[in-house]
């Protein structure tokens, strides 16, 4: 008869069954390990990623850091340059256009006479550049020392006077002409200057320069 120790045979397949366990649980292990890793890994590329970015953001900040500054500089400026010409938007509103004093000079030009040249002036350059011009004949002497003070405080010099150079054919011409400017409602008063014979190409023109007065009340009407 044979017999047979099951006890050692079952001692060896509850070993092989903790092997296998130790084993899985090892697998388990080094598995969870190894995602650990690769997590850590890509963690730290990431990061290294955002350390990068960050220092070449703060060089461009850096680098613009003087452009910011510069930019600041011209909004201030722009806001100043704003505000001037807002200004002088307001008193452009406030006078007559420099487009409807050209227009109108030459709408009302007779057939033979041309112009040579418009340009407002005010009184302090006719006294010092026009030589015998009529200064008495514009308003009070005492109102105009005040006016001019004024002005000047406020940085601003009033063009009142329109110059008007140029040639006609006939001294009719000339007399033609200062009467259709009479009667242009804005000025309140328009003279003949001056009235000289000169030669263009050989031909005997009358050469002229007109004032016409336009009061500051006249141009904000």
């Amino acid at each position: 008869m044979i017999r047979i120790n099951l006890h050692d045979y079952h001692d060896e397949l509850r070993k092989i069954e903790i092997q296998k366990r130790v084993v899985k649980s090892l697998a388990v292990v080094v598995v969870a390990i190894f995602f650990i890793m690769v997590s850590w890994l890509i963690e730290q590329a990431r990061l290294d990623s955002i350390k990068s970015e960050t220092r070449k953001l703060e060089s461009q900040v850096a680098a613009l850091k003087s452009q910011v500054e510069k930019v600041k500089k011209m909004e201030g400026k722009q806001r100043r340059l704003e505000t001037i010409i807002s200004g002088i938007e307001r008193l452009r509103e406030k006078q007559l256009p420099a487009s409807t004093i050209v227009g109108d000079l030459n709408l009302i030009l007779p057939e033979d006479l041309w112009l040579s040249g418009i340009a407002q002036r005010d009184l302090d350059y006719l006294k010092r550049k026009v030589k015998n011009f009529p200064t008495i004949m514009f308003g009070d002497p005492g109102k105009k020392k005040k006016k001019k003070r004024r002005k000047k405080k406020k940085g601003m010099v009033t063009k009142e006077f329109v110059e008007v150079k140029g040639f006609a054919l006939t001294e009719d011409g000339a007399t033609e002409y200062l009467k259709r400017l009479q009667k242009i409602p804005y000025y309140k008063t328009a003279f003949l200057y001056k009235l000289s014979q000169t030669y263009i190409g050989g031909q005997a023109v009358q050469k002229f320069i007109i004032y016409c007065y336009m009061p500051e009340d006249k141009k904000s009407a």
